[in-house]
């Protein structure tokens, strides 16, 4: 290898340990330990009835590194005061307001299970006021983010980022047994953006890293997305693409574009061949030309000037209009009203 070569390949490599630790903003914990956490309570909260809300998480699955089809999964009920007890799937289900939307907030990497508990009550709250007339079912998801052994190695961006795929056929799992009277909103953060789309993939009939969603394609339920601070290439919508069948599935998906995302702007540095982000490009004319008559279901929505350089969750919920912004995707007023009809 000549000298040029060599101090490239140095160059290179500290290009991607600097994008890793700009994607470990969130600190490492234990996550065998899924014990519930006292919260204080410090803004105002919604005090309408139903504002109960839930955690799903996939933290102690056997599977962990490689997910099954099935999960055992942890499942906690909280009130809006961020109180919580131990709960069960069952619960969650027979819990749920008749006909109101129901929005899964999938996070992203790097997030320990007391962050999830903290940020899950704040977000709570965050979605609620933006109509506090409406009834909504909440529900986070938490999966193994924070185990990775060296986070400051690009190879641990690039499996936590596979890992947050493969959930998605959990995801998948659990929205499949909402009753279909219940209109599906998925809100994904960074990583978790993917696992959205890695959801509506596979409830499309898509294929998960050659694994196939055991429900088989799937037709039922309203579904909206939502994105923030999305974590993954920006033309993997595109037909033939990774993730090409969750536009098919999805309604609309709205990308919160936010272009000055600091920790985004080294994402394509974690791995050979990568592409810029969604959240910092958005939907541009080359991808919605790609997708064709289904470009129609995309939308940017630019938070820039509201979040900064962030790319952490809480530069996103410390936004009340950001909320309103998505609200239409969250509530489904235009479902809700035609399905109130006689």
């Amino acid at each position: 290898m000549s000298a040029i070569s060599a101090g490239r390949s140095r160059i290179c490599r500290v290009w991607c340990v600097v994008a890793s630790l700009f994607l470990a903003i969130g600190s490492v914990a234990n996550a065998q330990s899924l014990e519930l956490v006292p919260l204080p309570v410090s803004e105002p909260v919604v005090q309408a009835a139903g504002n109960d809300y839930w955690i799903v998480s996939s933290r102690r699955c056997r599977e962990r590194l490689e997910c099954c089809q099935r999960c055992n999964f942890d499942v906690f009920r909280f009130n809006c005061q961020g109180q919580g007890v131990a709960s069960s799937l069952d619960e969650l289900y027979a819990s749920l307001i008749p006909a109101a939307p129901v929005c899964f907030m999938l996070h992203g990497s790097f997030v320990e299970w007391e962050s999830v508990c903290q940020d899950s009550r704040v977000t709570n709250t965050w979605l609620r006021n933006a109509c506090p007339d409406r009834p909504l079912n909440v529900v986070f998801y938490s999966w193994p983010s924070d185990d990775s052994p060296a986070l400051t190695f690009p190879m641990d961006v690039l499996q936590l980022g596979r890992r947050a795929e493969r959930n998605g056929l959990y995801v998948a799992e659990l929205i499949s047994r909402v009753p279909d009277q219940h209109p599906i909103c998925i809100l994904g953060h960074s990583h978790g953006a993917r696992m959205t789309l890695a959801t509506l993939h596979a409830l499309g009939g898509g294929e998960l890293d050659g694994v196939v969603f055991a429900g088989g394609q799937y037709h039922g339920h309203h579904i909206r997305a939502v994105l923030a601070a999305a974590a993954i290439d920006h033309q993997w919508l595109n037909a033939g693409s990774r993730y090409d069948r969750a536009v098919l599935r999805a309604e609309s998906i709205v990308n919160l574009q936010s272009r000055k995302d600091l920790a985004l702007k080294f994402y394509p540095l974690h791995r050979p061949f990568c592409t810029q982000a969604l959240a910092r490009t958005g939907f541009t004319d080359h991808i919605r030309n790609e997708i064709g008559p289904h470009s129609v279901k995309l939308a940017d929505y630019d938070v820039t000037p509201l979040v900064g350089f962030g790319h952490v969750w809480p530069h996103y919920y410390h936004q009340p209009c950001i909320a309103q912004a998505i609200s239409t995707s969250v509530f489904f007023p235009d479902v809700v009203m035609t399905m109130a009809k006689p």
